[in-house]
C-alpha cells in the first residue's frame, strides 16, 4: 500500500482495523516527535476517552468554558502550539460557550452536521478544524476530526484553508469510508471519527515509524470478516 490515499480509498476493514489498533504507537511516536513534553498524552487520553461521555452525560449535550480550553489544547498539542488560540477560547464567556454548543451539537445530532460547524465556529478562537474537534468526541458516528494528516489522504483539498466547505468534503470522504467498511463486514462497527484515527495512525507511522506498520499480505480483503475481536464486533441493528 502506497501511503494513507490509498489506504483510505482501498484498505479492507481487516486491514483498519489492524492499523487502528496501532493508535497508541502512533500517537507515542507524535509524542517523541515533539521538541519537549506538550502534554499529548494525558491530554489524547482526555479527549478520546473522557470528553464526549462528559459532553453526552449532560442533558442536553453541551460543552462547558473549561471543555472548550481544554479540548483547544488537545488539539493544538497534536499539531503546532498558538497560545494565542488559547487565550481566545478562555476569552468566551462560560453562558455562551454552554449556549453555543448546545446549539452545535444538537444541529449535528440532527445530521445538520455543516450547520452545527457553522454554530460552534461563532466562538472566540474555534474554527472548522477545532468545531470539528469538538463533534468528532460528541457526535462521533456523523463526525470526524478535521486532522492535517487526515485531510492530506484526500486527493484534490491541497492546499488546505481550514474552510467550512473543505471540512463538509473530508467528512463526506471519511463518511464514505465508513460505509465502505461496514458494507463489508454487514456490521455497524465503523463510525467516521473512528475511520479518521486509523487514517491519521497510517499517517503519522509511515512518517515517523514505518516499522510499526502491520504488513498486509494481499488476504486481508477475503479475512475482513473473520478472526476479527468479537469485543469490537457488532452487529447491524444492534443499538448496544
Amino acid at each position: 500500500m502506497k501511503g494513507s490515499s490509498d489506504f483510505l480509498s482501498s484498505g479492507s476493514a481487516n486491514e483498519f482495523q489492524k492499523v487502528l489498533k496501532k493508535y497508541p504507537q502512533a500517537l507515542k511516536a507524535k509524542v517523541k516527535s515533539k521538541t519537549k513534553d506538550n502534554g499529548l498524552a494525558k491530554l489524547d487520553k482526555w479527549y478520546q476517552e473522557e470528553f464526549g461521555a462528559l459532553v453526552n452525560s449532560r442533558s442536553p449535550a453541551y460543552m462547558s468554558s473549561e471543555d472548550l480550553v481544554k479540548m483547544m489544547k488537545w488539539k493544538l498539542s497534536r499539531g503546532k502550539f498558538r497560545p494565542r488560540l488559547v487565550q481566545l477560547a478562555e476569552s468566551n464567556a462560560p453562558d455562551f460557550v454552554k449556549s453555543t454548543s448546545e446549539k452545535g451539537i444538537k444541529l449535528a445530532k440532527q445530521n445538520k452536521v455543516a450547520a452545527g460547524i457553522t454554530e460552534l465556529s461563532k466562538l472566540k478562537g474555534v474554527g472548522p478544524a477545532t468545531a470539528s474537534g469538538v463533534l468528532a468526541a460528541v457526535v462521533p458516528e456523523k463526525c470526524c476530526f478535521f486532522a492535517d494528516e487526515v485531510a492530506a489522504a484526500i486527493p484534490g483539498l491541497a492546499p488546505i484553508k481550514y474552510t467550512a466547505e473543505e471540512y463538509k468534503m473530508v467528512n463526506a470522504t471519511i463518511s464514505a469510508a465508513a460505509k465502505r467498511l461496514n458494507d463489508e463486514t454487514s456490521e455497524d462497527d465503523w463510525t467516521p471519527h473512528n475511520v479518521e484515527l486509523a487514517v491519521w495512525t497510517f499517517a503519522v507511522l509511515q512518517s515517523l515509524a514505518p516499522d510499526q506498520l502491520p504488513v498486509f499480505n494481499g488476504k486481508e480483503k477475503e479475512n475482513s470478516s473473520n478472526g476479527e475481536d468479537d469485543t469490537r464486533k457488532r452487529k447491524r441493528g444492534d443499538k448496544r
